[in-house]
């Protein structure tokens, strides 16, 4: 673009130049608006691709960069359609005819004025060969100093032999020092025509140059410089001459070559038009592309975000404000991580619970069942999984015999009851009867109720064992409190009589108080079972390994031949906290009563697995 402008600028001022630096600088011009095409060719074509791909930001840059585009174009076009016809028009006005007229009117001036000065100068220098030739039989040099001195005006007077010898010289001005003596064509010409004149420069002094024949002499040479005055205004005339002569002929070049230059000068302006609103656009948009891009990681829930601020202005305090609500709901976001985390922990406690348990427990709305646990199935004789999301009066009819509860439990929920006992019997056989209680959960939008339920029988049977553990609790104590005394006493008179009997008396003393003490013994731990029976299995715990008690009770029974182990415990250590001996005697039971419940002549198979919770 400068290179195009400079040249605009040099076709104005200078013509002579354009010749050497033309084709140059228009090809640095060229190459220019090469790299400015290929440089808006790039920019649209990734714009293109990420208006097709849908990037954040894609269609907003397109629609700036089309805007700012559509500001720069037209007064781009315009001021170079008004600059081309104001270059023709200028242009054309050099060539007015008034213009030619007032030129040509100067010019035939100014040859009027040197054909007037050369008729003058050829008079002159006439009469002045004359005179020479008079006063060539005396002294030739006082002469021509005498002709000199008798002129006012500037003179440069030499005479020269046929030969070109120089003979003489006078002037009365110092602005042409020693000129040149006359060639032998001039000489010719002088001698064939009597004189020769024409206007040269001479020392850079614009003169007229006369040569005469002087008889018996040679030739004179007669110098007249023209007026200080007239000089330089016959240069200026004559270089303007040849300048517009010049002009004229390069007229229709003068005009190509603007409008080519003001052509490429246009297409520079309009492709770094192009070029700009690209660039700007794409630097514009970039902050709200980069957050359009962090909103849809947000929304994926990607929240650790944080954008660049590069400005102080409204983008930039829009994209603070980004980075700090993209800080709170990463913080949220790890806090609902944590919270979840918990009440997942919880969940799965409380799964485990409920799995373990031997009660059924429902949790269900007006409509539906919730949840249900392992227990609840057993109780109910069918899989606890088909009542999860079951329908409850779809329950009633796919599950016969447990309608009576599932009604039940519509029935009540319908009523909106906070709370209720009942006593469920189930239909068919095995005959069970189920003691049910069922309460509705506080802070619900939705009447959510849990029901727990459990069969009778065993109910009563836990209720039979806590009666007869408090009666074995009060037989233990009441035995056991006399039980003291007698042992003591019999001991005391074993003590204090026995040194002091006969022998016969003292063997029987020593055996019947040895009955009476080893059958308190006896009755001891009889009052102790009946305790053990009526307290708690507290026990101390400690840390031990659940796997390698279980090897050790597994090794009693494996080779007892009464039944057939199964071993799925593992090679890793499982440590616990807990009595050894109470889970021995634990594991003892399940396996006796195992071997028990197998059918006669036949190896009952046993298997144990170990799972973690």
């Amino acid at each position: 673009l400068l290179a195009a402008l400079w040249l605009a600028a040099d076709a104005e001022s200078a013509t002579s130049q354009i010749g050497s630096a033309y084709v140059g600088l228009f090809v640095i011009a060229a190459i220019a608006v090469l790299v400015l095409v290929g440089a808006v060719i790039d920019e649209a074509w990734r714009l293109g691709q990420r208006w097709r791909a849908g990037r954040p930001g894609s269609r907003l840059n397109l629609r700036l960069a089309v805007l700012i585009a559509l500001l720069a174009i037209p007064p781009t076009l315009l001021v170079s359609g008004f600059a081309m016809r104001f270059v023709e028009v200028g242009i054309d006005s050099w060539f007015r005819a008034d213009v030619e007229a007032s030129q040509a009117a100067a010019e035939a001036l100014g040859r009027d004025v040197l054909r007037s000065f050369e008729r003058r100068a050829r008079d002159r220098s006439n009469a002045l060969a004359k005179r020479a030739a008079l006063a060539a039989g005396g002294d030739l040099q006082a002469g021509l100093d005498a002709l000199v001195d008798g002129i006012d005006e500037p003179l440069y007077l030499t005479v020269y032999d046929d030969n070109g010898v120089l003979l003489a010289l006078a002037f009365n001005s110092s602005s042409i020092v020693l000129p040149k003596a006359p060639s032998e064509a001039e000489r010719l010409q002088v001698r064939q025509a009597g004189q020769l004149g024409k206007s040269e420069r001479i020392q850079d002094t614009l003169a007229w140059r006369v040569l005469d024949r002087v008889p018996g002499v040679g030739l004179l040479q007669a110098i007249f410089p023209l007026p200080v005055d007239l000089a330089p205004r016959l240069e200026i005339l004559e270089r303007t001459a040849v300048d517009y002569a010049q002009l004229r002929f390069q007229r229709r070049a003068l005009k190509l070559s603007f409008v080519l230059i003001l052509g490429l000068v246009s297409l520079l302006a309009l492709l770094g038009a192009l070029y700009t609103a690209l660039m700007a656009s794409a630097r514009l948009i970039q902050p709200i592309s980069d957050l359009a891009t962090a909103t849809g990681d947000i929304a994926a829930g990607r929240y650790d975000q944080h954008l660049p601020v590069s400005s102080q202005d409204e983008l930039g305090f829009l994209t603070t404000s980004f980075n700090r609500m993209a800080s709170a709901l990463h913080t949220a976001d790890a806090r609902e991580r944590a919270s979840r985390a918990e009440i997942e922990l919880h969940r799965t406690h409380l799964q485990a619970v409920l799995e373990r348990l031997s009660a059924g427990v429902l949790s269900f709305d007006g409509e539906r069942i919730l949840t249900a646990n392992p227990a609840a199935g057993a109780l109910l004789d069918l899989a606890a999984e088909a009542l999860i999301d079951c329908p409850i009066a779809a329950a009633v009819a796919q599950f016969p015999r447990a309608a009576a509860l599932f009604a039940g439990l519509s029935a009540h929920a319908a009523r909106a009851e906070p709370q209720w006992r009942e006593e469920i019997i189930l239909a068919g056989e095995p005959k069970r009867v189920l003691l049910l209680r069922a309460v509705r959960l506080p802070g619900t939008a939705l009447a959510r109720y849990v029901a727990v339920f459990d069969d009778a029988e065993v109910l009563a049977h836990a209720q039979r064992e806590a009666a007869w553990a408090e009666v074995a609790r009060r037989l233990a104590h009441e035995i056991k409190n006399p039980l003291t005394p007698i042992q003591l006493a019999a001991e005391r008179l074993r003590h204090k009589y026995l040194g002091k009997m006969a022998a016969a008396d003292a063997e029987v003393l020593d055996r019947a108080t040895h009955t009476i003490v080893a059958q308190v013994d006896a009755l001891k731990n009889i009052v102790n079972a009946f305790a053990d029976y009526a307290r708690p299995p507290l026990g101390e715990r400690r840390p031990l390994d659940l796997a390698l008690l279980c090897n050790e009770v597994l090794d009693l029974y494996e080779h007892s031949g009464q039944c057939l182990i199964e071993r799925e415990l593992g090679s890793a250590p499982v440590s616990i906290l807990g009595n050894r001996d109470r889970l021995r005697q634990a594991l003892v039971n399940l396996l006796t009563n195992a071997i028990e419940a197998g059918q006669a002549g036949t190896l009952p198979r046993i298997a144990l697995r170990l799972t973690e919770h």
